[in-house]
């Protein structure tokens, strides 16, 4: 179990359930497992895992939403290039094609994918030490975030990590918090969300 911060300020922190990674299942145990339950070998399932791969790289850069049934859909994610600011929404010098590129690859699971790990799973809780709890206080870690801004131009979820201790999930929900509530600013959307200082944000 991991434990949230108070987002709050109510003085309760709540624990929400994580899987504990047992490692990384490669292309290689894949290729041999797949080829135990079926007539295919090993080096014939590297062969189509990589052609698939590629076939839906050249998809989501052509623009689409790459579905495989079963296993779920890929699209991709923007971003600018590395030292190009971003735009402003009102006014200010307009962003063309060239300054964009692909930032990443979205993913989103089948239900059937979803509901086939339900079958296979078997989970136990474990008896791991309790989690760590961060000894800041909301008001500490706003603190530190607007202290780096200071210096920065901008904050990304793990940069707050970093700062405050907290697990990636919790940091971004907090950062969402602290922009709904005008403490901060951000720029871009998804994965590639950053926060800005609210006196720098396009205005």
């Amino acid at each position: 179990m991991r434990e949230m911060p108070d987002m709050q300020g109510k003085g309760k922190r709540t624990m929400y359930p994580k899987m504990i990674s047992r490692g990384t299942m490669g292309l290689d145990e894949i290729a041999d497992l797949i080829s135990s339950q079926s007539t295919f070998s090993p080096g014939e399932v590297k062969g189509l895992v990589t052609a698939l791969a590629r076939t839906i790289a050249h998809g989501v850069a052509s623009g689409y939403t790459v579905k495989i049934e079963e296993i779920g859909s890929f699209s991709a994610s923007l971003t600018l290039h590395k030292g190009v600011e971003p735009e402003e929404a009102e006014g200010g010098t307009r962003r063309n094609a060239a300054s964009v590129t692909i930032g990443g690859v979205n993913f989103r699971p089948d239900k059937a994918l979803i509901l086939e790990a339900r079958t296979r799973v078997h989970l136990v809780r474990t008896t791991v030490r309790r989690p760590r709890r961060p000894n800041l206080t909301r008001e500490e870690r706003l603190a530190l975030a607007l202290r780096h801004l200071d210096g920065h131009s901008l904050l990304k979820v793990a940069d707050y990590c970093r700062l405050t201790g907290l697990g990636r999930t919790a940091a971004a929900e907090e950062l969402r918090a602290f922009d709904r509530e005008g403490l901060i600013d951000s720029t871009g959307s998804g994965t590639h969300k950053e926060y800005i200082i609210r006196n720098k944000a396009g205005i």
